[in-house]
């Protein structure tokens, strides 16, 4: 939930401000969706290659090799398959995990201070990172945590394994960490697209 604050509707509000557009892709749900695809093509292609064997009943040989073929495609839907529940499942440990210390947790706004290439996985335009974020407990203490992996939207480029260290003030990424007041170690970060800072004297919307 968007964090707010109550301004009186005749002045002025602060200038800074980021607009949540939604939150970014986790990479262990995307890869279970490509991996999902992958199986469901090996397989169907097993299905098709096991269908026209039948209607190769003269030649025994075609027939063979044929269902053979089929077989092995269907090992590997098989294979694949797998790799997509336990890479789903992942994901949804992950989404629980942040939706009950959402529900019973401590908001702390956060600012990521780095976000480094994690995994050697890039899907489309995005490479697998995660991000190293900073903020201000109840007491005043600063601390660093970091998120789960999430796609970082680089643009069409080759994959090239490095570390972001330079994030620019206007970033279309911002996070939120969820606290469990009783174990700060039990924390879950939230990390969301936004669209870059709005600069403006006043704002009346």
């Amino acid at each position: 939930m968007t964090q707010s604050i109550s301004y009186n509707s005749n002045g002025p509000r602060p200038t800074n401000f980021n607009m949540v557009t939604g939150t970014a892709r986790s990479t262990m749900r995307t890869i279970s969706t490509v991996n999902c695809i992958v199986a469901i093509a090996l397989l169907g292609v097993s299905a098709i290659l096991f269908s026209i064997s039948f209607f190769l009943g003269d030649y025994p040989g075609a027939v063979l090799g044929l269902r053979l073929a089929g077989a092995g495609v269907a090992f590997g839907g098989i294979v694949e398959l797998i790799v997509s529940v336990v890479f789903r499942n992942i994901a949804r440990r992950e989404k629980a995990k942040l939706e009950q210390l959402k529900a019973t947790g401590i908001c702390y706004p956060a600012e990521i201070t780095r976000i480094i290439s994690h995994y050697a996985v890039r899907i489309g335009w995005g490479q697998s990172v995660y991000a190293e974020c900073t903020y201000t407990n109840r007491e005043g203490k600063s601390c660093l945590v970091k998120s789960n992996s999430f796609l970082y939207e680089t643009g069409f480029m080759p994959f090239t394994p490095r570390m972001f260290t330079d994030i620019p003030r206007n970033s279309n990424y911002a996070a939120r960490v969820y606290v469990n007041p009783n174990d700060p170690r039990d924390y879950a970060v939230e990390v969301y697209a936004s669209t870059e800072n709005a600069q403006a004297d006043y704002d009346y919307r």
